[in-house]
């Protein structure tokens, strides 16, 4: 039987608490899983599904790539099957696009700047090798940069892969289960009340999303945390022509080609956010603006027609990295959200590292940039 500081009760069943909870329920713990709706039903099962290294913000990199290994293995995680179904697939490559002198400076700085950190493995592409790698792209284009490695997963198919995984070591989801309020135990721990009862763990992780502020604020915690839904499109089939993931640098521009043909759009689009009501609406007034910078990239999509739209509630941090750590005097009370609509690729990491840090009893140390007291500090960009 685990003794309390064994036992976690983790709030949010998205990718990110999943990923946690298989983590600790193979270190021996008892893992319980509390989520307001279905697991998965917000930012994780509804995202483009980049596997990317590229242009991460070098905060997160050493983070980035501990997670791209475990997307490599990923059958180390969950069951064979399941790791079929989410269609993981790297090596195919992330491309940022430079359409213009300043964002082709950038592209400079930026592979300037890594290589004095001595991070990554982002190249510079000419216009010429970056047309070759894209058939199709505009003649506009300078050049740009290129992740070699990445690539690009099922979000749906993963987070239900990671959720089966959860169950199978042990831990225990509790769906349509609304968090009330937070309560310390006299001798340690945490105590959660919930519209479907009440609940005991010596260890709480905040894994709310775009509701993690709000769960902060109940242990008496301000974090600073932004709702925005983004956006995403799909396209009817056309011929295979792009293996890639192309990514803009100063434009809203982000697309893959599907294996049946589709074009998934993303972008960072931003829609409507209703986090009260738990949902999200699409601002077809703002849809083109994405389009558009698609079709300044490759022209020849014009006649493509957009079959469908949505959106997902995600949280967005002043500085564009998530938290990650315990809470201020609180270490049996971690915070796991502010992902910024680029989480899916390290949700096998975060898992992993911070189910590490809490069977040691130790931060790990790839998470100090994550701290909440960075913003305390001032230190947010």
């Amino acid at each position: 039987m685990p003794r309390q500081n064994e036992t976690a009760l983790i709030i949010g069943a998205g990718l990110q608490g999943c990923s946690i909870a298989l983590f600790l329920a193979r270190a021996g713990w008892r893992v319980t899983l509390l989520d307001k709706n279905v697991a998965g039903r917000h930012a994780s099962s509804v995202n483009a599904g980049g596997l990317r290294t590229l242009m991460r913000d070098w905060r997160e990199y050493p983070l980035s790539e501990l997670a791209m290994e475990h997307w490599r293995h990923l059958d180390r995680l969950v069951s064979a099957k399941a790791a079929e179904s989410c269609e993981v697939r790297l090596g195919v490559g992330q491309i940022a696009v430079a359409l213009d002198e300043a964002e082709m400076s950038w592209t400079l700085g930026r592979v300037q700047e890594m290589e004095r950190r001595g991070l990554g493995a982002e190249e510079l592409l000419s216009a010429t090798e970056v047309r070759k790698m894209l058939p199709g792209l505009t003649d506009q284009a300078l050049g740009g940069l290129v992740s070699r490695g990445d690539g690009h997963a099922n979000p749906a198919a993963s987070t239900r892969a990671f959720r089966q995984a959860a169950m199978a070591a042990g831990a225990k989801i509790v769906e349509n289960c609304r968090v009330l309020g937070l309560d310390r135990l006299p001798g340690g721990g945490w105590s959660v009340a919930a519209s479907s009862g009440r609940y005991e763990a010596g260890v709480l992780v905040n894994c709310a999303g775009a509701w993690g502020a709000q769960v902060a604020s109940m242990a008496g915690q301000t974090l600073p945390l932004k709702v925005v839904a983004p956006s995403m499109m799909v396209t009817a089939r056309t011929q295979p022509f792009l293996e890639p993931v192309v990514i803009g640098i100063d434009r809203p521009l982000s697309f893959k080609q599907s294996a049946v043909g589709s074009l998934v759009i993303g972008g960072g689009i931003l829609g409507k956010p209703c986090a009260d009501h738990d949902t999200s609406f699409t601002v077809m007034d703002r849809m083109p603006e994405g389009a558009a910078a698609t079709l300044e990239a490759f022209p020849a999509l014009a006649h493509v027609p957009v079959l469908r739209t949505w959106t997902g509630l995600e949280g967005a941090t002043p500085d564009g990295i998530p938290v990650i750590g315990p809470g201020e005097g609180t270490p049996d009370l971690w915070h796991v959200f502010g992902f910024c609509g680029h989480g899916f690729q390290l949700s096998p990491a975060v898992g992993d590292v911070v189910g590490r840090s809490l069977v040691s009893g130790t931060v790990d140390p790839l998470l100090a940039p994550f701290s909440g007291a960075r913003f305390d500090a001032g230190d947010a960009a």
